[in-house]
């Protein structure tokens, strides 16, 4: 797994037995012929895309894949969470890339590409990042900074790549800070610096902030177990998972993605307690501590015992302990149901024709303690400097965390004297990718 701050995970020997088959399987078809290829696609895409791209469009991408990068071997395989698509790295004959793959449930593919959502090419472009290299390094000034930030984020925009807002700050002090695209394409209303975004996963390290303020008043540990606070927790054998296991991603609670969420009314989710009844009602992915797994299911239940051991809902608990503690004034859970000003609208390609549309019945009426709360660049910054004031004890003010799901993504990344925010109404990993670029070029 990846350090346990981000949200991205790298996927290893813990990831389910069926992705590490996919994985072997696409290492077998590029390797092979025009012919193996085509019976790959045949036994793994999903019906839909079959049905996009016709037996010549396949033979046409093993061609591609075959002439870019020869006779391939995949390093590390990562992906933003279970809902996000898997990002091969590729270690070719020729050259190294990305292959992004989405996939169901079922592990049935419903995208397949070597280009990432954000490259535009070139051989200045580092050969495994999927964004353009940010033409900045740390020892810029601040207006030099700002000025080819600006240039950098407006092309991308130009082009439909980027919408959000983007945030640099050295010291806690912004150096770079614009918004661009749009916050509602239908109203034809534009992002700005104070539109609030979905964070995703973002929303974890919070949820971790609310646990340590709990353990360090004494009234929980991080070897209390689930059944110490829902002794009648349907699936037995998740009751010894501990706050420790939930919170490092080893309970195996199960995800509440997939087709019974799919196909079930959102209007159901509008809490962390609605999110709560439906994983626990279903048969968990593994026994406590038997691997390493991505887990939103876990962080449920972390906000379920939050729930339980201070006496009022997640979502209080968190705008009283957590942002207000933080002086966070435009963060929180917002319901898709009660629409409100300066809120992005997400927008994703992740459909059957790859036409943007908008993600509203993709997810809940609300987020839950695993991700879907918003907010802005600005209160990301000032959470920045509470944890650095010591406000969260516990809380590493060295952070890297992502969130993503289709028309969802944000990364908050520190390098030093650098915070790095980016927010995105688009699919993953545009916002994530940007991000590290830009603190990786600070870092120089």
């Amino acid at each position: 797994m990846a350090a346990s701050t981000h949200a991205q995970v790298e996927v290893r020997k813990e990831a389910p037995p069926e992705i590490r088959q996919l994985i072997s399987a696409v290492v077998q078809a590029v390797n092979g012929t025009t012919e193996n290829f085509e019976t790959f696609a045949q036994e793994r895409f999903a019906a839909e895309l079959l049905k996009k791209h016709s037996p010549a469009d396949r033979a046409a991408l093993h061609r591609k894949l075959s002439d870019r990068f020869g006779q391939v071997a995949v390093g590390a395989v990562r992906r933003e969470g279970p809902d996000a698509p898997l990002q091969l790295q590729i270690k070719g004959s020729k050259s190294n890339g990305v292959i992004v793959i989405d996939v169901d449930s079922s592990a049935k593919i419903l995208e397949f590409s070597s280009e990432d959502p954000v490259r535009r090419g070139g051989s200045s472009d580092p050969p495994d990042s999927g964004v353009p290299r940010p033409p900045i390094d740390g020892s810029l000034s601040s207006d030099e900074i700002d000025r080819r930030l600006g240039e950098y984020f407006a092309k991308l925009a130009a082009e439909d790549v980027f919408s959000g807002v983007a945030l640099v700050a050295r010291n806690g002090v912004p150096v770079f800070f614009k918004a661009y695209g749009m916050a509602d394409r239908e109203k034809k209303i534009p992002n700005t610096i104070r539109t609030r975004f979905n964070l995703g996963s973002i929303n974890k390290g919070f949820t971790q902030a609310a646990i340590r303020q709990l353990a360090a008043a004494g009234k929980l540990s991080m070897t209390d177990t689930l059944g110490k606070f829902f002794p009648d927790y349907p699936q037995a054998v998740t009751r010894s998972a501990t706050v420790e296991q939930l919170m490092t991603h080893r309970a195996g609670v199960s995800d509440f993605f997939g087709p019974a969420f799919n196909s079930a009314p959102k209007s159901g989710f509008a809490s962390n307690g609605d999110y709560f009844r439906f994983v626990s009602s279903l048969p968990p992915t593994f026994a406590p501590g038997e691997r390493n797994q991505y887990c939103n299911g876990c962080y449920i239940a972390l906000g379920a015992i939050i729930e339980k051991v201070s006496g009022m809902p997640y979502e209080k608990y968190m705008a009283e302990n957590v942002f207000r503690r933080a002086e966070m004034t435009s963060t929180g859970y917002l319901r898709s149901d009660r629409p409100e000003p300066d809120v992005a609208l997400g927008y994703t390609r992740r459909n059957a024709d790859g036409v943007l549309r908008n993600n509203v019945d993709m997810h809940g009426l609300s987020g839950s303690a695993a991700g879907g709360g918003y907010s802005t660049a600005l209160d990301l910054l000032t959470y920045v400097k509470a944890v650095r004031a010591g406000k969260f004890p516990g809380a590493d003010p060295n952070m890297g965390i992502a969130g993503g799901a289709p028309g969802i993504n944000a990364i908050l990344e520190t390098r030093g004297e650098w915070t790095v925010i980016v927010l995105t109404n688009f699919d993953p990993p545009t916002g994530q990718q940007l991000g590290v670029a830009i603190a990786d070029a600070l870092a120089r």
